[in-house]
C-alpha cells in the first residue's frame, strides 16, 4: 500500500470536524430509530407476515435518498451510476461467486443441507428482502452515502494498485461493523447484548465492500458481493462445511478485487471526486 496526493473537498480542519461529528450523529439516529422500530407494533406485525424487518431497511434507504437531496450530491457521487456498469456486474459476480455457491456445494457434499423455511412466502421474501432492502439498502446507505461523507473528511491518500482509499473507507467499515454489533441490542427491549463476532466478520466484510466501490465507482459489485454473502445463512441452516465456504468465498472475492485493481483500467472507475460545498 502506499501513499498518494489528495485534496479533499473540505480543506478545512473545523469544516472536517463538523462534518464527522454530523455523521456520527446521523449513524447514532439511525441506531436509535431502528430499536424503536423493533419494539413496535408494527415491526411484529411485518415480522409476522412478511418474516424480516423491512422497516428498518427502508429508514436506511430514506436517509441514503435524503441526503442525497438535502446536501444536493450528484446520485454519481453515492455510487448511482450506469457507468462501466457491466465493469462492475462482471466484478461483483466474480468476487460473489464462490461466496454464493462454495458453501451451498460443501453442505451438499457432507449431507448437511437444510432449508431455514419450506414455505414459498419465506422464500419469496427472503429473495426480495435480501436484494433489495439488504443487499440495495444497505449498501447506498453505508458504501453509498457514509463512505462518500467520509471521503470528504479525509483525504484518499492511499493506494492498492490503481484504486485509491483513504481512512473514509476504514471509517465506513467500522460503522457497518457496529451497527451488527448492536443487532442484538436494544434497551427498549431489556436486552443488553453485544454480538462481538458480528463486529469482527462484517467490518472486515465492510473493508471488502467499501474497497469493491472505490474500485469500481459504483454500488454495483458491493450489492452482487453483499447479496451473494447472505443467500446462504438467509435461505439454508449454516453448518461448518458452509462456514468453511464462506470464509474461502471472502478470500476469493479479496483475490478478485485486488487482480482488479491491478489491471490497467482499474483507476478509469473510480468515484467522482467530492465537490465543495
Amino acid at each position: 500500500m502506499q501513499r498518494t496526493p489528495d485534496n479533499p473537498a473540505l480543506a478545512s480542519a473545523p469544516r472536517r470536524i463538523a462534518h464527522a461529528v454530523a455523521l456520527l450523529i446521523v449513524f447514532a439516529a439511525i441506531v436509535v430509530c431502528v430499536k424503536r422500530i423493533d419494539v413496535s407494533s408494527f415491526a411484529r406485525w411485518q415480522t409476522e407476515l412478511l418474516y424480516w424487518n423491512y422497516a428498518a431497511h427502508v429508514l436506511m434507504i430514506a436517509v441514503a435518498v435524503c441526503a442525497a437531496l438535502t446536501l444536493k450530491r450528484r446520485w454519481a457521487e453515492y455510487g448511482l451510476t450506469g457507468q462501466r456498469c457491466k465493469r462492475g456486474v462482471l466484478i461483483g459476480l466474480c468476487s460473489g461467486a464462490t461466496l454464493a455457491l462454495l458453501p451451498l456445494v460443501l453442505e451438499v457434499a457432507f449431507g448437511q443441507l437444510a432449508l431455514q423455511s419450506r414455505l414459498a412466502g419465506y422464500w419469496i421474501s427472503t429473495v426480495v428482502f435480501q436484494v433489495l432492502f439488504v443487499g440495495f439498502g444497505e449498501e447506498l446507505l453505508f458504501r453509498g452515502f457514509f463512505q462518500a461523507e467520509w471521503n470528504r473528511v479525509f483525504a484518499r491518500r492511499f493506494h492498492i494498485g490503481q484504486v485509491r482509499f483513504g481512512f473514509g473507507l476504514l471509517a465506513t467499515a467500522l460503522l457497518f461493523g457496529i451497527a451488527h454489533w448492536l443487532n442484538p441490542f436494544n434497551p427498549l427491549r431489556d436486552r443488553f447484548a453485544l454480538d462481538w463476532s458480528a463486529l469482527f466478520f462484517t467490518t472486515n466484510a465492510g473493508l471488502i465492500l467499501c474497497f469493491s466501490r472505490e474500485l469500481t465507482g459504483s454500488l454495483v459489485a458491493a450489492v452482487l458481493i453483499h447479496v451473494a454473502a447472505d443467500v446462504y445463512p438467509a435461505l439454508f441452516l449454516k453448518g461448518t462445511p458452509g462456514g468453511i465456504g464462506m470464509a474461502v468465498g471472502w478470500g476469493a472475492a479479496v483475490a478478485v478485487l485486488i487482480f482488479a485493481a491491478n489491471s490497467p483500467t482499474a483507476s478509469d472507475a473510480a468515484p467522482p471526486e467530492p465537490q465543495g460545498d
